[in-house]
């Protein structure tokens, strides 16, 4: 009997303390959430197929220097892990230039799977290129990563890219930004050129013996010549690149040339080989020198959609964009 006294009234003297005392109990902190376990799985639609995201990617490589320049206008370039196909590239936008030079190189040239897969990369972004039946899309996810190919040939198709990353990649409205920022330049183009008479255009890529390697159709490059008021003269083509012949394009007779200048295949070279050819010589585009110098990434997919549009028709239409001459009053 005593005992149950006891632990009573010791009981008391607990509870009576515990009452008393300013001190807060201490609330209970709940486990932080993992990012992995906040990430809502998100998908995509890529080289004809759905895509689904479970986690978010941390570990990137890019091939192509049009996708890295996506990827650091997107500012993901901290999780970019190596960059590929530098070996034509003529420089970064001065924009990326800071963030293009602090991504390490991977690769000169195109990637090969051992050096994707020894990279560690959990996710690819690569030009279309890249892909051969030595290193193909499944061989890849068959080592988890996931990969999404830079394969636009339309703006749609581009601005759903660059959106669709922006979802992979939780970037809330940055992608609308992005996207935003290069059709009002492009629309900006098309307000100044919009009653001009269309152009014929030449796409010269290279020389391969007596040929012209050319775009055609499916090339958004044809769609950059139609926003800048041209008309790519073999934009009929069903291939996105296809050789031509020295007589076609004499018949089609183009205004301009756009001629691509990428490191190996020079628009010096280029020019000097129109002028020494026994065709093309003659035509008036080729004697009057109406050449549109472009790197060769100014005409991929990617962040230089507008200023590629813009380099075109302030060539093609110079006088409509030129400044006007300053009102001079005369003095009383």
């Amino acid at each position: 009997m005593k005992r149950i006294v006891s632990f009573f009234l010791a009981f008391i003297m607990i509870f009576t303390l515990c009452a008393c005392s300013n001190e807060p109990l201490e609330t209970p902190v709940p486990t932080p959430e993992s990012t992995e376990s906040r990430y809502l799985a998100t998908s995509f639609r890529n080289n004809g197929k759905r895509t689904i995201v479970h986690s978010m990617p941390e570990r990137i490589v890019t091939a192509g220097p049009n996708c890295t320049e996506i990827m650091c206008a997107l500012g993901l370039e901290d999780k970019v892990i190596g960059k590929c196909m530098t070996n034509h590239s003529k420089g970064a936008l001065d924009e990326y230039k800071d963030a293009y030079k602090s991504i390490p190189t991977l690769c000169e040239g195109y990637p090969t799977f051992d050096e994707i897969v020894n990279s560690g990369c959990d996710f690819l972004y690569a030009s279309s290129w890249i892909f051969t039946d030595d290193l193909t899309v499944k061989m890849l996810e068959d080592k988890g990563i996931i990969v999404y190919i830079n394969e636009a040939t339309t703006y749609d198709e581009l601005w759903m890219e660059i959106n669709d990353l922006n979802r992979v990649f939780c970037l809330e409205d940055t992608g609308d930004t992005v996207v935003k920022a290069q059709t009002d330049r492009i629309s900006a183009v098309a307000d100044v050129i919009k009653d001009a008479e269309p152009k014929k255009v030449l796409v010269l890529d290279s020389f391969i013996g007596e040929k012209v390697f050319t775009a055609g159709r499916a090339n958004i490059e044809t769609a950059y010549i139609a926003s800048a008021g041209g008309e790519n003269i073999f934009g009929a083509l069903e291939k996105s690149w296809d050789a031509v012949s020295v007589e076609d394009i004499v018949e089609a007779n183009p205004d301009y040339i756009i001629i691509h200048d990428y490191k190996g295949s020079s628009y010096d070279d280029k020019v000097a080989a129109l002028k020494e050819n026994s065709e093309l010589k003659y035509l008036d585009c080729v004697r009057n020198e109406s050449f549109i110098k472009l790197s060769l990434e100014n005409v991929m997919p990617g962040m230089r959609s507008a200023v590629t549009v813009e380099t075109i028709a302030q060539t093609m239409f110079a006088d409509l964009f030129a400044e006007p001459e300053p009102t001079v009053t005369p003095e009383s």
